[in-house]
């Protein structure tokens, strides 16, 4: 084989959105000769369905984990990959298995992320923002092969380019709760109330939910049903068309995940829960209450190990339940993406034992404050990344194979 190829690897539900898709799109356009592939590696919190979305991104080949599995740990590449003048670009999931990839294909490894994290065969670590790239810098001791640069933010340019959707009410309320199955399906019944209670406080009041293609159409059709609402709380609903409809009569519109980021921009306020989803608010300036439900703390997603405690039978519970509070209790930063990148709280965050009427006044109380939520609108728009992060990453990754060729 002939030519050059970037092969990313990702992993699961935010990444494939907030920064797979930017980077094919800003590799297009610079580049539409570049061979381009993906390389899904096992996740925790796949849903199965990432395959089918990254497919719809424009690119040249899809290797599903499944197939990584069979090839790359018996030092084998998977079908047509490989063998051109290349880049392993990790865009998310175990920095092990990325590397082991690079190895397979002897291509040069490198990494964008968020965190200062490094391996000793890494070639380049591209992170969204000085103060992690000094931090990097300090960790890799006498690593110095590993050249550390700040690329941006990528969520940002996910965001950027769509239009606001049209959206009659006022005010417009985005209910978010979140892309993985064993959380949503409490979150939707909990939402859907807190709706109730805004509607009948705030009568002009309209809502949308953005659904996750990540999520699946069992856990939507138990979420809206209530199957399991006694966990948190909630209400019952059912669909009808695009909209969901709560017992009290609230319609919900449910928005395709191709219009989520228009949606978004059309905002008023979102209600949220913890994760990459409180990056892409923030930076489409829109105010947010962001709520982290200990009432059940084992259906909490975690990380690594701690996903995996809540597996081991009869004491998979328990264990699941204290390794969460653990983290939470010590968490000394906020639990939200653009608190934690502001010199301030901007996002009203609310962790703990939490009920429907709680969560309603938070959200009730923000949307009736005109000055509240400009205040957020305005530290958003001072604080949060700007979009040009997958160009420059793009044109400079283009540079190094041009150069190598």
């Amino acid at each position: 084989m002939t030519g050059r190829e970037v092969v990313m690897v990702s992993n699961g539900p935010g990444e494939l959105y907030t920064w797979t898709q930017p980077m094919v799109r800003a590799f297009r356009q610079l580049d539409p000769s570049v061979h381009l592939t993906l390389v899904l590696i096992p996740c925790q919190f796949a849903s199965g369905s990432e395959a089918e979305i990254a497919q719809s991104f424009g690119l040249d080949r899809v290797v599903t984990p499944g197939e990584f599995m069979r090839t790359v740990p018996a030092g084998r590449t998977p079908d047509g990959v490989g063998g051109r003048q290349g880049v392993v670009l990790q865009l998310g999931g175990s920095v092990s298995l990325a590397a082991q990839l690079a190895k397979t294909l002897r291509y040069p490894f490198e990494r964008y992320a968020f965190t200062a994290v490094t391996h000793p065969r890494l070639d380049r670590l591209h992170v969204s923002d000085d103060a992690t790239a000094k931090k990097a810098r300090r960790g890799l001791g006498l690593r110095r092969k590993t050249v550390v640069e700040t690329a941006g933010n990528l969520v940002a340019d996910a965001v950027e380019g769509s239009q606001p959707a049209a959206w009659n009410g006022s005010p417009r309320v985005l209910l978010v709760p979140g892309s993985r199955d064993g959380f949503a399906v409490v979150l939707i019944p909990f939402m859907l109330a807190v709706a109730d209670r805004i509607k009948a406080a705030l009568p002009d009041a309209t809502f949308a939910w953005p659904v996750s293609r990540l999520l699946s159409e069992a856990t939507v059709a138990r979420g809206v049903a209530g199957d399991e609402r006694d966990a948190l709380g909630g209400t019952t609903a059912r669909v009808e068309g695009k909209s969901v409809i709560t017992e009290a009569g609230t319609v919900i519109q449910m928005v395709d995940e191709n219009e989520r980021h228009a949606t978004i921009l059309a905002a008023d306020a979102a209600l949220t829960i913890p994760g990459t989803n409180t990056l892409e608010l923030g930076i489409a300036n829109l105010p947010a209450v962001v709520m982290l439900p200990m009432n059940e703390p084992e259906r909490i997603p975690l990380e690594g190990v701690g996903h995996f405690l809540g597996l081991i039978p009869l004491i998979g519970k328990p264990l699941k339940r204290f390794a969460v509070r653990l983290f939470v209790e010590k968490l000394d930063q906020p639990i939200s993406l653009p608190n934690r990148i502001s010199s301030e709280r901007i996002y009203r965050e609310v962790a703990g034992i939490l009920s429907v009427d709680q969560i309603a006044d938070e959200m009730t109380n923000l949307l009736s404050d005109p000055d509240a939520l400009a205040a957020q609108r305005t530290a958003l728009e001072r604080d949060m990344p700007k979009p040009g992060a997958s160009e420059r990453l793009a044109r400079d990754i283009l540079s190094r194979l041009a150069a190598e060729a």
